[in-house]
């Protein structure tokens, strides 16, 4: 059988560590003919392909040469260095491997390539790969700003930064961390937000998932993050700030749980009653769709007010709150799902509230004709259910001012 038997390959001698990589690699192989006999001393030609992936891969470089063997059948090449068919060797992103060389050959030197190898290159030198990502200049730590947090609220805020000086690909993921403690890492709480360079930010969370809630009165420290692709970790300058405090007696004398930091919308604060306004009371609207309620922070006035108008019952959950006068104020409704879990971390986690632990609590999203969320509090996560708008749950009243 006619086959090349590779020696070495990737070998590659540069003047120094920091020498421009000559875009060149060695390669030696031992070519027998179909007798198994060493074709010796003879111009051969040579079809040299550098495949992706695997032997049958997509060929990344093409090049001819018409080297000659020595005695013992060996021909030395500087693959890089013929003439070339497709590709540029010097392109070649040696990290997103493997790759193979395939060899073809024809020993009476012309293009009839009759005698092929293929083996995996399984090291690349150390100054090519570097050459390949930009240079030893561009592989060392990318430059990572962190930006000033801006939207601080009791529970969230807006992180972001900036990266630059690195070739976007070689950003495998960026982001955020921070936490109490001085110079946040990887280890501390990661908001990852996409990869490569530029300007990135993200809010913190302030969604019925939660993933990223803080925690009220806290001081954080925050740095932006990159991860390279040869899997090195790199900060940015470190910020700090404060979230909110709550807990204070609100003007209906109930207590505050959330400050969202400004007025916008005609509010600031969220204030919860000081005490449960029913034990036993349904969600109401039975067999009756209420759409457009929403989990989120901020919709518990405009949720009841839907169900307000769709409810035609004496007596339910959202027009408890809505008749309540507490404090001299009259303003009250049923939380949204979101509004109920601030009011278990900010008020609950601090023994403050009154809450019971063991009935859930109605919040003002409704999930289906028959059905609306109820919020259990005896855990310090979110633990919200479906629930038949005909159970009989506790009903805790809130106010924004």
């Amino acid at each position: 059988m006619k086959k090349i038997i590779t020696i070495c390959a990737a070998i590659l001698m540069t003047s120094s560590l920091f020498a421009q990589a000559p875009n060149k690699m060695s390669y030696q192989a031992v070519i027998r003919n179909n007798t198994n006999a060493l074709v010796a001393n003879q111009a051969v030609g040579m079809r040299i392909s550098i495949l992706q992936t695997s032997p049958s891969g997509t060929a990344v470089y093409v090049e001819t040469q018409t080297p000659s063997t020595n005695t013992n059948g060996l021909v030395s090449i500087e693959i890089g260095g013929g003439a070339v068919v497709s590709g540029n060797f010097s392109n070649i992103n040696w990290a997103n491997g493997p790759y193979f060389i395939q060899t073809e050959s024809d020993p009476n030197g012309g293009t009839s390539y009759n005698i092929t190898g293929t083996s995996q290159l399984l090291s690349v030198p150390y100054a090519l790969y570097a050459e390949n990502c930009g240079g030893l200049g561009n592989i060392v730590t990318p430059t990572i700003t962190t930006n000033a947090v801006t939207g601080i609220t009791s529970n969230s805020a807006t992180f972001g930064g900036v990266i630059s000086n690195a070739n976007g690909d070689q950003i495998m993921e960026r982001g955020i961390v921070y936490s109490i403690s001085p110079n946040p890492t990887l280890s501390s709480n990661k908001i990852i937000i996409g990869s490569g360079i530029g300007t990135f930010d993200t809010i913190s969370a302030l969604s019925y998932q939660y993933n990223h809630l803080l925690n009220s009165n806290t001081t954080y420290y925050v740095r932006a993050y990159a991860i390279t692709e040869n899997n090195i970790a790199s900060y940015g300058n470190q910020v700090s700030f404060t979230t909110h405090s709550v807990g204070q007696v609100g003007p209906g004398g109930g207590l505050v749980f959330f400050d969202k930091g400004n007025n916008n919308g005609g509010w600031q604060y969220l204030e919860a009653a000081s005490n449960n306004q029913s034990s036993s009371i349904t969600w109401g609207c039975y067999n009756k769709s209420i759409p457009g309620t929403l989990f989120t922070v901020g919709s518990g006035e405009n949720n009841s007010m839907l169900i307000l108008n769709g409810c035609n019952e004496v007596s339910f959950a959202a027009k408890l709150c809505n008749d309540l006068i507490l404090g001299g104020q009259t303003d009250w409704f049923l939380p949204s799902v979101d509004e109920l879990n601030l009011m278990q971390k900010n008020l609950l986690q601090n023994g403050l509230g009154n809450f019971t632990l063991t009935v859930p609590y109605w919040s003002s999203k409704e999930t289906a004709s028959n059905n609306s969320i109820s919020v259990n509090f005896y855990n310090q996560d979110l633990n919200y259910q479906n629930a038949s708008k005909s159970d009989l749950n506790y009903v805790r009243a809130a106010r924004a001012f």
